[in-house]
C-alpha cells in the first residue's frame, strides 16, 4: 500500500517508466505459460524467456551509454570511472550474443546469472549517479521476477 501511495505522487515520466518496466515482464510470463501449457507443441517457435531475456539484458547494459551521455554530474565523475562504465555497458550484450549462439538449455541458467551480475553492478554504480530511489527498488523487483521465471523455464525445458 505504501508503494501505491508513493507511486501516486510520482511525476508522469516516472510513472510511465515504472508501468512500461512492469509490462516488460509480460513476454517472460507469456513464454513461461507457453512452456507450461504447450510442452509438446509450443506456440512460440523459440524459448521466449531466453530470447527476450537476452534482449533485455542487452538493454540493461545500453542504459549506461545514455547515463554517461546525459549525466549532469559529468564533471564530478573521473574519466577512469566513465571509461569503465562505458566498457561495462557492452558486456551484457556480448553475454547475450554468446547465450543465443548456444542451444544448450544451461544457457538459461547462465542468462539468470548474468541478470544477477548486472544487478550487482547497478547496485555499485548507482552511487556515482543521482538515480531516484524508486529506480533501484524497481530494478531489484524486476530482476527477482526475471530470474525466477528463467530458473522455472530451465526446469520446464529440461523436461521437454
Amino acid at each position: 500500500m505504501k508503494f501505491l501511495n508513493y507511486f501516486y505522487f510520482k511525476k508522469r515520466t516516472s510513472k510511465l517508466i515504472i508501468l512500461l518496466s512492469v509490462l516488460g515482464l509480460l513476454p517472460f510470463f507469456f513464454g513461461l505459460i507457453d512452456l507450461l501449457l504447450n510442452k509438446d507443441n509450443l506456440f512460440f517457435v523459440i524459448n521466449l524467456p531466453k530470447y527476450y531475456g537476452s534482449v533485455i539484458l542487452t538493454f540493461l547494459g545500453a542504459v549506461y551509454w545514455g547515463i554517461i551521455l546525459n549525466d549532469i554530474n559529468k564533471d564530478f565523475i573521473t574519466e577512469k570511472v566513465k571509461t569503465l562504465i562505458i566498457c561495462w555497458s557492452i558486456i551484457p550484450s556480448l553475454w547475450s550474443g554468446l547465450i543465443l549462439i548456444f542451444s544448450n538449455n544451461i544457457t538459461i541458467i547462465i542468462l539468470a546469472l548474468c541478470f544477477i551480475i548486472v544487478q550487482f553492478v547497478d547496485e555499485f554504480i548507482i552511487k556515482y549517479f543521482k538515480f531516484p530511489i524508486w529506480y533501484l527498488f524497481l530494478r531489484r523487483s524486476l530482476t527477482i521476477s526475471v530470474i525466477s521465471i528463467l530458473i522455472f523455464s530451465f526446469f520446464l525445458v529440461r523436461k521437454i
